[in-house]
């Protein structure tokens, strides 16, 4: 598996700015820039793909609408456990402070962390912050990250919340945007939309036995439809780990996953069944969603 992962980074790497591309083509329709004298992007600007389009302000120019989403996604649709409302996909910001505003489920502690990467995997700025609910309720969050540049570079933030028994993240939700030292800014609002991958099997707090577990569900993957599907011990080890496409109709469109993977456990433990969706550029994950499960042999 790990010569899998290593083989695909290498072609993402070496394929960038052409497979983004074709994720911008079909991902991105419908987004509208905030601002008070349109700007065109760079051409160089490859954002993630939206599954909805944002916000339309009354000042905004009237965009095509984004496809409807499959008759299976309407039937057991769930709003994005981690919505990231500002900034949308394709947002230029000039250098600092930038705004993170959104909406989440409850997690341990309402806690939740935000991560300002450049395309390249480059760490710019990490940050917790806090759900704005009662414990257990889902609520906004909102931070400010500074952050400076002395050029035009492409990015990504993630906002993410951990699992309090061995830390590793349990849900991940990430936007890509421009980060520029000058020149004007594009704020892109997104509306509410379905998670971004729907996890339909095991459900939570399910007992898995045999040695075996089916995960499936709906998705919509942002290159070359795969997923990586893992299934993790209790100390957050992976017992094991395998890739899938998702039978999705066309680039840019959700589709049905399912997947068995095989593991062996002494005894019974809690675990945790992973679904990433793995980024082109930096190697790490443009999105992620989990499901807390009991392992028996």
């Amino acid at each position: 598996m790990g010569s899998f992962l290593h083989a695909r980074r290498l072609f993402c790497l070496t394929s960038f700015s052409i497979l983004l591309a074709l994720l911008v083509a079909c991902g991105t329709r419908g987004e509208t820039a905030v601002s008070a004298t349109a700007t065109s992007l760079p051409a160089t600007f490859t954002p993630l793909p939206s599954p909805t389009p944002p916000l339309q302000p009354t000042t905004a120019v009237s965009q095509a609408a984004t496809p409807e989403p499959s008759e299976a996604a309407a039937g057991v649709a769930v709003e994005e456990a981690i919505l990231i409302s500002q900034p949308g996909p394709g947002s230029r910001i000039v250098n600092g402070p930038l705004q993170v505003m959104g909406v989440a489920d409850p997690t341990f502690e309402q806690n939740l962390v935000i991560r300002l990467l450049l395309a390249d995997g480059t760490e710019l700025a990490v940050t917790p912050t806090t759900i704005q609910a009662e414990l257990g309720n889902r609520g906004p969050f909102a931070v400010e990250i500074p952050f400076t540049v002395t050029d035009e570079q492409q990015a990504f933030v993630q906002v993410y919340a951990t699992s309090a028994r061995d830390g590793g993240i349990t849900h991940l939700a990430s936007v890509g945007l421009t980060l520029a030292d000058s020149g004007e800014e594009q704020i892109v609002l997104v509306e509410p939309h379905a998670e971004r991958i729907q996890i339909s099997q095991p459900a939570l707090g399910d007992t898995i036995s045999g040695g075996t577990v089916t995960v499936a569900g709906e998705a919509l993957a942002s290159f070359e439809q795969t997923l990586v599907v893992e299934l993790l011990d209790e100390a957050g080890e992976v017992l094991s780990s395998q890739p899938i496409i998702v039978a999705a109709p066309d680039l840019g469109q959700p589709g049905l996953f399912s997947i068995e993977l095989s593991y062996e456990v002494a005894g019974s433990m809690s675990g945790r069944v992973v679904v990433h969706d793995p980024s082109p550029a930096f190697g790490g994950d443009v999105h992620l969603a989990s499901v807390e499960v009991t392992l028996a042999p």
